[in-house]
């Protein structure tokens, strides 16, 4: 790591404890999140301090961090309450869809400039009620071109976002089966025939489903040519299971810490916890497991930024980061005992966020299956026959 990457990480850890935390510690222990007004605030702070928008490319208004910088970033930006999905809900800004940056150069003067200048709040929809952990196959929404445009009909789920965003990606099956026949489009928030109902979920954050019925964009809304959505998609897979490899081993790290600092000060039987080994092998286990995660997260974004092909590295690091987090939660959990559940710490937030991200961009099963096809081949898949590297 860079003295300068190394720098960045320490402050804006620094900036998360001097900002962030003191704003969550003041909410009553019932509270989903951070009041959007004090987000607002909050954001201005880290504009000021150039931490806005750092995974959005530089030439787009953004920080244009490298996949090896954004992971040791968002690892260090996560060491608080509210740190899933996004860190802050967004304090530190949100860029546009990821495929958007491959969008026309109309709709990236529409779309991708103001989302990061103006701080505007997107959605992504491409898992449907018929399955998410295979949208190739899964996808039944469609959209019918007419002459002025395109004619949107389905259901979405798990659209985070879509009930308040400016606008979003959707995307839909212009053609036949599999990955060739679906499109990406541009939905503004509020377009009529789109109904979004919020869907609530086991993490303060909760999702939302879409209702598409004759929902009518323009034809420019088209991202990319027909039939190039879920390719699109594909492209930035790493970024994304990386995004939460990084938050699981940010708040592991975070819980160690305080069970460690719990386990020095509090007695039991005319003992400190620290003295016992009940205490002291649990945390001996999750340092041991942070470190191989943060190193599993560390070698496939440094892959990825070499231009290698680090999907089934960035499986790994997925599967094992976010396992790896929820048994180092669990573990804190059990040594502060009833503390550790109650609502105004962080432990039971995290628990609860972390079992949501071993199914989040991508179940443990389909990485694990993932993992073993690109050892396996095509014998994976049952054929005998040598097959060629797909994840």
């Amino acid at each position: 790591m860079s003295p300068e990457l190394a720098t960045l990480a320490a402050t804006i850890q620094d900036f998360v404890a001097r900002e962030i935390v003191p704003v969550e510690q003041a909410l009553p222990p019932e509270a989903r999140g951070i009041p959007q007004e004090q987000v607002t605030a909050l954001q201005v702070k880290a504009r000021k301090a150039g931490f806005w928008c750092l995974d959005a490319p530089e030439e787009f208004g953004g920080g244009g961090l490298s996949t090896f910088e954004m992971a040791v970033v968002v690892e260090h930006m996560t060491k608080h309450r509210y740190a899933f999905p996004n860190p802050g809900q967004g304090v530190f800004g949100q860029g546009a869809p990821n495929v958007l940056y491959k969008g026309s150069p109309e709709q990236i003067e529409k779309y991708v400039r103001p989302t990061i200048d103006k701080g505007w709040t997107t959605f992504a929809a491409i898992s449907e009620p018929s399955g998410g952990s295979d949208p190739a196959r899964s996808i039944r929404t469609t959209a019918r071109r007419t002459g002025a445009g395109w004619v949107l009909n389905g259901r979405k789920m798990w659209a985070s976002n879509a009930d308040h965003a400016d606008y979003g990606i959707v995307y839909a099956r212009t053609g036949g089966p599999g990955r060739t026949g679906i499109s990406a489009f541009i939905v503004d928030g509020g377009t009529p025939g789109m109904h979004v109902t919020s869907v609530p979920v086991l993490r303060n954050h909760w999702t939302t489903e879409i209702v598409l019925e004759d929902c009518e964009i323009p034809a420019e809304n088209l991202v990319g040519e027909e039939g190039q959505g879920f390719a699109l998609a594909q492209q930035w897979l790493v970024r994304g299971r990386l995004h939460y490899a990084a938050q699981a081993v940010g708040v592991a790290e975070e819980a160690v810490k305080i069970a460690s600092e719990w386990a020095k000060n509090r007695e039991t039987f005319g003992a400190l916890l620290a003295s016992r080994q009940g205490v002291q092998f649990p945390l001996a286990d999750s340092r041991v497991e942070i470190n191989a995660a943060r190193w599993l997260m560390w070698d496939a974004a440094w892959s990825d930024d070499r231009g290698e092909d680090a999907r089934t590295a960035s499986s790994i690091a997925k599967l094992y980061g976010t396992e790896m987090g929820f048994r180092v939660i669990d573990r804190a959990i059990q040594i502060l005992g009833g503390m550790g559940v109650a609502k105004e710490g962080v432990l039971e937030h995290w628990f609860r966020d972390l079992r949501i991200s071993r199914i989040v961009e991508g179940a443990s099963e389909v990485h694990r299956y993932l993992i073993a096809r690109d050892m396996l081949g095509a014998a994976a898949l049952g054929n005998p026959q040598e097959g060629t590297k797909t994840s």
